[in-house]
């Protein structure tokens, strides 16, 4: 698990995670890799299909503030700019279970379990013309496993400070689908693990100016010393931070994995009656396959009584 870095794939530090974390390893040499043909947003384009099909009302661009639950159940959601409150009798809260117990629905006890914050991700979504050779995923690993993880997670206990690692390990996914790019050409998703977005002694400030195009070009640097040089090759580069992960998922500095990689996860049902968390943050744990899980659990758990 150490060599194979699993347990990233749960926001965790190899060196420190419980070995029960070999099922991922177990369940991905054993049954494989699966993916979409265009792409994961087609998974997502067709969860709205059907719930459009089953007459769902689906309200998207709207800010829940908090959660209305007094006299211990759920009684609906309140929105920002909205006086009225959305009222339900069933929550589903897809949020990190931080952002849950902290800022929708205080809950001090359940909250002091999820401070151990997990790993986040730098991202770079590339454009390549011609073709590298590459396979649908690869790793390219660093000379010091230990460097690396040292600088994503820090070591607050010995003053150290997490910063970019300078060498990271670097995964790439090429898909080969011309769903998802033309002709001669081929998309990128670049993944580097990184320290969580904010100002503690175990972040870093993805909002420092400079900083995210710096370690951009410094991944790009790293691939062409690993023998991949696609820097006078791109079409174009996107950024993602854990600060922009923050700001589009809610999870607190981009920890897309809630708590770091323990075995006991936020429970699926809340703590008022009515109340129900899924996604990455909640049992059964982070990535698509696990997140998508977590949402059956619930909807098993809510179907017989709805």
């Amino acid at each position: 698990m150490l060599l194979d870095r699993y347990a990233t794939y749960t926001g965790a530090d190899p060196r420190r995670a419980p070995a029960a974390l070999v099922a991922v390893p177990y369940a991905e040499l054993t049954y494989g890799g699966w993916y979409l043909r265009g792409g994961l947003g087609t998974l997502a384009d067709a969860l709205l299909s059907r719930c459009l099909d089953l007459g769902v009302v689906v309200r998207t661009g709207a800010t829940v503030t908090r959660i209305d639950a007094a006299g211990g159940r759920v009684h609906g959601v309140r929105l920002a700019g909205t006086a009225a409150p959305v009222p339900a009798d069933v929550v589903v809260a897809n949020v990190d279970a931080l952002t849950v117990y902290r800022d929708l629905l205080p809950t001090p006890r359940r909250l002091a379990a999820l401070t151990d914050r997990s790993l986040a991700g730098f991202v770079l979504l590339l454009g390549v013309r011609g073709d590298s050779g590459l396979a649908h995923h690869t790793v390219f690993f660093p000379r010091d496993h230990d460097a690396e993880f040292d600088a994503v997670f820090g070591d607050p206990g010995r003053g150290v400070r997490a910063r970019p690692a300078p060498d990271p390990t670097v995964f790439v996914t090429v898909a080969d689908d011309p769903a998802v790019r033309p002709e001669g050409h081929e998309a990128w998703f670049v993944l580097v693990n990184a320290a969580r977005h904010g100002t503690a002694a175990g972040a870093v400030d993805w909002r420092r100016p400079g900083l995210a195009e710096a370690y951009a070009d410094r991944i790009l640097d790293v691939l062409a010393e690993r023998g991949v040089d696609v820097r006078d090759r791109l079409v174009f580069r996107e950024i993602r931070t854990p600060a922009h992960l923050d700001a589009a998922t809610g999870a607190p500095g981009g920890a897309i994995y809630g708590t770091a990689g323990g075995l006991l996860r936020p429970a699926n049902r809340g703590p008022a009656a009515g109340l129900w968390l899924v996604g990455g943050s909640s049992h059964p744990g982070g990535g698509l396959p696990m997140v998508t899980l977590s949402a059956e659990i619930v909807a098993d758990a809510i179907g017989p009584a709805w």
